[in-house]
């Protein structure tokens, strides 16, 4: 079938002093090899390890991602882009021609062969086995020098040098000169006959970025971008314009680094932006499919993604209470939804309200208890009617369907009642909803439109009436044991305070008595037992203008709380 991908096992010898006539390159999208000394100090000592004591088991060097470009009609002979394995190829490569070197009077004509074979044809065209096309790099100059001057003592003293193949080349050298192999002819068959690849064979790009998504669900360090970066610079006939789009593209991704998000992330809101459907559909798209239905010439379509970059650091800009909010939900869409809503050129003022319905809309559905996929259908049909120019009425509406539709509101406001919350919600988790509804409840009490946004680590969540009060303490008089029960771990009984709760001397403090407590809590310096002293400083609202108004800290006060504090909550979040 012409459109299958194999994946088979392949020994060494049939990759590189191959009977099957095949050929690779680093196709333009590659990064730089990369590879260290100390990679290939790893390498040997697995390989010389699998040899002396593993002799007659292969030794597995991991995938090899292939890409079919060229078929030679007379030869059939095979050229391939490299997708994953670039850096251990390469480094075989290196291996080959430093074995060469050191032993050419000891190699028999088998072993010669296999290792001149790895370099390239020995008859005919002699075409090399490695070809370069990586626009804007001197990869190729680099690998050419390494394997001419990698024995050269000039070239071992220069610390200074940056060319990473002829550093690991020299490095492979030294390496082998002490460990002095005893058959070099023995390691050489060996090497070649049980070094072994998984070679996965695809006939274009598209089928690369299917199996690329696989792989990477394993943790094989693939990038999909630089595959379709590699298919833009195709598409480009001029040198001028290829050289354009590798200059924005790397700056785009520099860019990217700089604010935490990869080229990956980007490309993936930007195709949620493009095509926002939730159906199987969706998930078999690819970079290179959608840039062919655009219709698009490849800076046109790069132009498209930047326009998306510059809409997402406004997003970042946004300081205001909401778009904080939005930020503690660890999801996309909102994201692509608030970029859509710039790219679309809504006002100031329709984002802002914007942001208001998302904050109700996540964390309506969040306090519920709803997961994320309960909602892409509704976030998708969201971003459709922003690129329709739809009101913000009608987007409103559309939240409110699915809201009364799932019944998430009645979920919601039972949620925020029960008795066990902080036990539920105690172990950190990024779908954790109560340091997030509890920072809501502080910025409700703030006057500042921008506050400062609340970072997780600033601050822990303080039990009220203590979790293990002592026998003696007011706690005990004021709580039956069924009280406390209810009420220790319910939103009522909680606050924010500044500080990690796991400190010795916070522990200590804050197993009082609520007067006590009230104290601390204002910020009054106490004596530990150690007798050096300790202040908690609080800037909560919630707690010094809340929790503080209060003269008992009683079952009745618990009520009076947990009332107040779900109508907050309610009229921050009703729509």
């Amino acid at each position: 079938m012409a459109n299958e991908v194999k994946g088979i096992d392949r020994l060494l010898k049939d990759i590189l002093a191959t009977a099957l006539v095949s050929y690779c390159q680093i196709p333009d999208y590659q990064r730089p090899y990369q590879w260290t000394e100390k990679n290939c100090t790893k390498l040997l000592d697995d390989l010389f390890s699998s040899y002396e004591y593993y002799k007659g088991s292969g030794y597995f060097c991991g995938s090899l991602v292939l890409i079919v470009i060229n078929t030679d009609s007379e030869t059939n002979a095979e050229t391939y882009d490299i997708v994953d394995g670039q850096q251990r190829l390469s480094t075989f490569i290196l291996l080959a021609k430093v074995l060469a070197a050191l032993y050419d009077k000891d190699l028999k004509p088998t072993s010669r062969e296999l290792l001149e074979k790895s370099l390239g044809d020995i008859d005919g065209e002699k075409r090399e086995r490695l070809h370069f096309n990586a626009m804007g790099l001197n990869a190729k100059d680099d690998f050419v020098y390494a394997l001419e001057h990698f024995n050269d003592s000039q070239a071992s003293k220069n610390k200074n040098n940056k060319n990473n193949y002829l550093k690991n080349a020299i490095c492979l050298k030294n390496y082998l000169k002490e460990k002095e192999i005893k058959d070099i002819n023995g390691f050489i068959k060996w090497l070649y006959s049980n070094v072994k690849f998984i070679t996965i064979i695809c006939p274009d790009a598209d089928k690369a970025l299917r199996i690329f998504n696989v792989l990477n669900a394993r943790g094989l360090p693939l990038n999909a971008t630089d595959i379709f970066k590699g298919e833009l610079l195709k598409e480009l006939a001029k040198e001028e314009d290829q050289k354009k789009l590798v200059s924005r593209w790397n700056a785009l991704s520099q860019k990217c680094s700089d604010n935490d998000l990869t080229m990956e992330t980007l490309f993936s809101w930007y195709l949620t932006y493009l095509n926002p459907v939730t159906s199987k559909e969706k998930t078999e798209k690819r970079l290179v499919t959608w840039f062919n239905k655009l219709n698009k010439t490849p800076l046109e379509y790069l132009k498209g993604v930047e326009d998306f970059y510059n809409a997402y650091c406004e997003i970042l800009e946004m300081q205001d209470r909401h778009a904080h909010l939005l930020s503690y939900k660890d999801d996309d869409y909102w994201r692509v939804i608030l970029c859509a809503s710039i790219l679309h050129r809504y006002s100031d003022q329709d984002i802002e309200t914007l942001k208001k319905l998302l904050v109700k809309f996540y964390y309506q559905n969040w306090v519920a208890g709803r997961t994320k996929s309960k909602i892409e259908q509704t976030c998708c049909n969201i971003i459709k009617a922003l690129k329709e120019k739809k009101s913000v009425e009608s987007i409103a509406s559309i939240v409110k369907e699915y809201l009364d539709y799932h019944k998430i509101t009645q979920d919601f406001k039972k949620n925020l009642q029960d008795s066990k919350l902080y036990e539920q919600h105690k172990k950190s988790s990024k779908n954790s909803w109560l340091r997030p509804i509890l920072i809501l409840v502080e910025y409700s009490m703030s006057d500042d439109p921008r506050p400062k946004r609340i970072q997780m680590n600033d601050f822990h969540v303080e039990h009220i009436l203590s979790q293990q009060p002592g026998s003696s303490s007011q706690w005990v008089k004021d709580f039956s044991e069924e009280e406390r029960e209810l009420y220790t771990h319910s939103l009522a009984n909680l606050t924010l305070l500044g500080g990690k709760k796991n400190t010795k001397a916070l522990s200590q403090v804050l197993n009082q008595d609520f007067k006590e407590k009230k104290e601390i809590y204002m910020g009054k310096t106490i004596v530990l037992d150690n007798k050096k002293t300790f202040k908690v400083m609080t800037c909560y609202d919630m707690t010094k203008n809340d929790v503080c108004r209060y003269t008992e800290w009683t079952p009745t006060s618990l009520e009076k709380r947990k009332e107040e504090l779900i109508k907050r909550i309610e009229s921050v979040l009703k729509l």
